[in-house]
């Protein structure tokens, strides 16, 4: 995948700690991605048994219908805890104070700020359904924006954790096992907003529950579990979602707003221990609205005897209503925006008066249009009509003339100048290779492949410089990408030669390799399966075959639609893809897409069938290794793994130009303001923090 095109990220808090979201990049070159870190939160500040958070003045603006933001020194409340009788003291709060949050953004903003105007943005196709766990980046960005999480990243910085709808985060010893357990303490003032029936087809008729305010609870986090762990449950990101939470042992509800979440363990030397990534995935849980998707429209239950703490973790009836659900085209909403529509234009939402943070939402509204093609998309932002835009490649020359046009002077007159910001996406496109096809199946074959592709020349001719060759699965400025791996050469001769190894030679004379396959021979003939309407894609896909024709592969171009494409990933039903992945941000985990229980899972993102025994060993050692060193030394060795074994021909990871109209505020890269935020580690804007100057 966003759009974002990549921006941030597809289970928002998890992004930024590998989990890497099943998604199509539907901009620059049909990119898989996740889902955005959440950003601008209230803080949370733990003096004794009191926490002080910025007070949330949310009122009418002088009766003028702008709700004002207030964020001076002295607008501060106390809120006692004490009746919290869960809540223990001996044990320190995992969710830390966020500075940025707490000090900086309230000066950025100024004491008379007003979130106004509408952010407008634009995306590629309209998504079939907006159910909660859809595969479209789009979708789980959207559902992000309506919804909480236990904690979230601090601003800027990876490996880190801040309060969201968790006000405690609490690691105690689980008094049976010795192994460590997540106590966590919700807030008690978020609601899931009420329906609007004019979002529905006009032949579904509300029960009364649902035009009213539903309070967020415990039960609709574990429900969140339950419904992604039940295997019935084959929507594509619930299987993602599985590789992560599969090692979640128990959900415990305590109290409507306070649950245990225990992790299975390893005895390893001599103590019980659990993962890594425990906390940060914990950390990362969401709630489900359990008052929507629990019930068919008339309130009635679709699983009557509900009363097996269980039963959605493992019930088919409710699994496939569930898929199927009346209220799939809507987003449930609880978060800092509620989702205000979705027509066959565009989607609309708009700002939650009743969020308890008033910094979460700096605008009054959010509209995202769906157009057909980028160059679309190129034309609303001429024209003003967009905030925000992915320069493509090749596009540079377009915009010397724009700048120079009579209709930009007349913009920059209007206030509505156009900046720039570069920076390199956390994404990596490439070709993959599905071992169960005979073609595939060598990883000699699959070195060939990569030999006879010129990955720089698609840099410099198709992309105009804009992006880097790598070599792996990570990160080129991670500490888990190994810099002295150099990338596969350029040599089709070589990768003549190592066909020829493996029994592929032009044994008739046609100009196509061949090889005997269970006694017939069948010509080296297959089809790379692409987003027909990302240009990029397109042209680089079809200078792929021209490039394997010269070394006598047939490469047939399979241009597809979204929803084709994403068919075709999730039943493995390809010879080869073009596609791309957001990459997961320190601490990296590559159990998604490289672990081989997902080789043969429909859904899974291992769709090219990926199998190697020592990889499998270092990602189990990564879900328990603590140290620092040792935990780079793995990454290392398995960075070379991919190398070798080339499941993927790795093309490039882009750089992304971002053009944005001088009236957006806050577009800046954390790491470069070390002056606003000490010790930040990300490299690209965070579009949460965006506000307007004018409108």
């Amino acid at each position: 995948m966003r759009k974002e095109p990549l921006a941030l990220y597809i289970f928002r808090f998890l992004m930024g700690f590998g989990l890497l979201v099943f998604m199509f990049f539907l901009y620059w070159s049909s990119v898989l991605i996740e889902q955005d870190m959440k950003g601008v939160q209230k803080e949370l500040e733990d003096v004794g048994k009191q926490l002080t958070f910025i007070k949330e003045d949310i009122g009418r603006w002088r009766g003028k219908g702008v709700e004002r933001v207030s964020v001076s020194d002295e607008e501060v409340k106390t809120t006692d805890l004490s009746q919290r009788v869960h809540i223990n003291d001996e044990y320190p709060n995992l969710l830390g104070q966020d500075l940025f949050y707490d000090k900086t953004l309230p000066k950025l903003l100024g004491v008379d700020f007003l979130p106004r105007g509408t952010m407008s943005d634009a995306t590629i196709g309209k998504p079939d359904n907006l159910h909660p766990f859809s595969n479209w980046s789009t979708v789980v960005e959207w559902h992000s924006r309506c919804s909480v999480a236990v904690g979230r990243s601090q601003f800027g910085k990876f490996e880190t954790m801040a309060p969201d709808m968790g006000i405690k985060m609490e690691e105690r010893k689980n008094e049976k096992t010795g192994a460590g357990e997540f106590w966590i303490h919700l807030r008690d003032d978020v609601f899931w907003q009420p329906l609007n029936p004019s979002f529905l087809p006009e032949d579904i008729k509300l029960a009364p529950q649902f035009l009213k305010k539903n309070p967020v609870t415990a039960e609709d986090f574990k429900f969140y579990y339950d419904a992604v762990m039940n295997p019935h449950n084959q929507a594509p990101r619930a299987v993602s979602l599985r590789t992560y939470f599969g090692d979640i042992e128990e959900i415990e509800i305590i109290d409507p707003y306070t649950f245990v979440v225990r992790w299975k363990h390893k005895i390893i030397d001599g103590k019980p221990q659990i993962q890594y990534n425990a906390r940060f995935v914990t950390a990362g849980l969401q709630p489900l609205a359990s008052f929507l998707y629990k019930y068919y429209s008339d309130g009635t239950k679709i699983i009557e005897d509900d009363q097996n703490s269980n039963i959605y973790r493992t019930d088919s009836v409710w699994a496939q209503q569930f898929a199927q659900h009346w209220a799939k085209n809507i987003i449930a909403s609880c978060g800092p925006w509620n989702f205000d529509g979705m027509t066959e234009r565009h989607i609309q939402f708009k700002r939650n008066p009743d969020y308890f943070s008033s910094l979460m939402a700096l605008t009054e509204k959010g509209v995202v249009m769906f157009k057909d093609t980028p160059e679309l998309i190129w034309q609303d932002f001429k024209a003003n009509q967009l905030a925000t835009y992915d320069l493509r490649p090749k596009q540079e020359i377009e915009l010397d003339n724009f700048l120079e046009s009579d209709q930009y002077r007349a913009q920059v007159e209007e206030g509505a100048a156009i900046k720039r910001i570069d920076y390199l996406a956390r994404v990596f496109n490439y070709i993959g290779w599905n071992q169960t096809t005979p073609y595939f199946a060598s990883k000699k074959v699959r070195q060939a492949m990569t030999m006879a592709i010129d990955r720089e020349r698609i840099i410099r001719q198709n992309l105009n410089g804009m992006a880097i060759e790598i070599t792996g699965p990570f990160l080129t400025t991670s500490p888990s990408y190994d810099s002295s791996i150099q990338p596969w050469p350029y040599d089709p001769s070589g990768a003549r030669m190592l066909l020829e190894e493996e029994g592929w030679y032009d044994s008739d004379g046609d100009g196509i390799i061949d090889k005997e396959i269970d006694g017939q021979r069948i010509p080296f003939s297959f089809r790379l399966t692409y987003f027909v309407k990302a240009p990029v894609t397109k042209a680089i896909c079809e200078y792929v075959a021209t490039a394997l024709k010269e070394i006598g592969v047939a490469c047939q171009l399979n241009g597809v639609d979204m929803a084709d494409l994403s068919a075709a990933f999730d039943d493995k039903s390809f010879d080869a893809l073009c596609l791309g992945w957001a990459m997961g941000s320190p601490p990296e985990n590559p159990r998604q897409i490289w672990y081989s229980a997902g080789a043969k899972e429909k859904g899974s993102s291992n769709a090219i069938g990926f199998k190697n025994a020592e990889a499998d060993a270092i990602i189990d050692q990564l879900d328990y290794e603590s140290n620092h060193k040792k935990r780079i030394e793995l990454y290392h060795r398995f960075h070379r793994i991919i190398f070798d074994e080339q499941p993927y021909t790795f093309l490039y990871s882009p750089k992304i130009a971002m053009m944005y109209r001088e009236f957006v505020q806050n577009v800046f890269i954390p790491a470069d303001r070390q002056d606003l935020i000490p010790g930040a580690n990300v490299e690209e804007p965070q579009s949460s923090i965006f506000w307007l100057k004018r409108q």
